[in-house]
């Protein structure tokens, strides 16, 4: 007979090399990730392309009778030709609107440190005798906040151009994942029908299920997600206009840069916006952008419980955690295939359950 110490010990050695393993086959699972996945990027993102484009295409093919290949190029003309022309007029006007600030920032600044200085012996006042170093760290940090606000948007045009300067590096990207948009979309059958003779039946056809499931996932997610910030950014950018800005399209897509994060939103630069206007005295533009801020936050909340419910939706407490998990893990592009993976997880998750109702 087995000493009962002997299987409780056998069953911590058990359990303890189970956890092991899986620990180790996450890390494996992330350091593929993080090495594969830049030589496998084009792929991937032809693919999804492709399933974008696909319904398109069925459209010319059958009801315009166009071949599946003058079809497949037609709508990847209208789609990349489209997306180009709105992303190079974008970037013109932004980087306008940056240099632009750029030169302005000091005179911005100098009024910012003049408000800021006759606000401190109000608060001496209203206090009491202050104690000088706490006078001093006031001042200190009223001198540096011009030098601040002026490296921030250095940073921003300094980024805005580095990037640009990345686009003749990825013409090799680019080429490649138009190539591969090309062929998986027009060959799309065939490459099924091959998939089908690798894999043993029944798993072929159950795996190309998932697939379309967690592709269908993805352009969910990213339809719905697209929808809200193209709006947030819409509404910012008239409504801004509206009330003078000069640089309304700046300001409008760092509101959609900041709705695209759970939590945060737009309040995130409108809340600062409406409390500095209104402490210097600008009451009509404080309540102005106020009133700007209730438009978006109520459309925005209207139109969230539909685009999402017809799509597929994540909490954000969710996305958040796949966010930052993905920011840590492969940086900043991270923080798009966080929600992204957790999508596919998700929709894994789906078509498992579809496939087993089906058996």
């Amino acid at each position: 007979m087995v000493p009962g110490w002997y299987r409780s010990a056998l069953n911590t050695i058990v359990f303890t090399g189970a956890g092991l393993l899986i620990l180790l086959s996450i890390a494996a699972l992330i350091w593929l990730s993080i090495h594969i996945f830049p030589a496998l990027l084009p792929f991937i993102v032809a693919t999804f392309i492709s399933f974008m484009i696909e319904p398109m295409v069925n459209v010319l093919q059958f009801k315009f009778k166009l071949s599946r290949a003058l079809a497949t190029g037609f709508s990847m003309l209208v789609v990349f030709g489209g997306l180009g022309t709105i992303l190079v007029l974008l970037i013109i006007k932004l980087v306008a609107e940056l240099i632009s600030l750029s030169a302005s920032l000091p005179q911005i600044t100098r009024e910012v440190r003049l408000y800021i200085e006759q606000f401190i012996p109000a608060v001496r006042g209203f206090y009491g005798d202050l104690p000088l170093e706490v006078v001093h760290g006031l001042q200190d940090a009223v001198r540096n906040l011009g030098k601040m606000l002026q490296s921030l948007v250095e940073i921003a045009v300094t980024s805005l151009l580095t990037f640009l300067s990345w686009v003749p590096g990825t013409v090799v990207l680019v080429i490649v994942t138009l190539l591969a948009t090309y062929f998986i979309t027009k060959d799309r059958q065939a490459i099924a029908g091959f998939w089908r003779r690798i894999l043993p039946s029944p798993y072929g056809d159950k795996s190309l299920k998932v697939i379309h499931e967690v592709l269908h996932a993805f352009w969910g997610y990213l339809k719905a997600q697209s929808i809200l910030v193209t709006i947030t950014i819409i509404i910012s950018t008239i409504g801004l206009y509206m009330v003078g800005s000069e640089y309304a399209i700046t300001l409008g897509l760092v509101v959609g840069l900041f709705d695209i994060i759970p939590v945060l939103g737009p309040a995130t630069l409108f809340v600062p916006m409406v409390i500095w206007f209104f402490v210097i005295g600008d009451i009509a533009l404080s309540i102005k952008l106020a009133i700007l801020y209730l438009i978006i936050l109520v459309v925005r909340q209207l139109l969230e419980a539909r685009v999402v419910a017809a799509n597929l939706g994540l909490h954000p407490l969710a996305t958040l955690i796949a966010m930052y998990a993905g920011l840590k893990l492969m940086g900043f592009i991270g923080l798009v295939l966080g929600p992204i993976l957790l999508i596919a997880v998700q929709a894994s998750f789906k078509a498992g359950n579809i496939l087993q109702k089906v058996k």
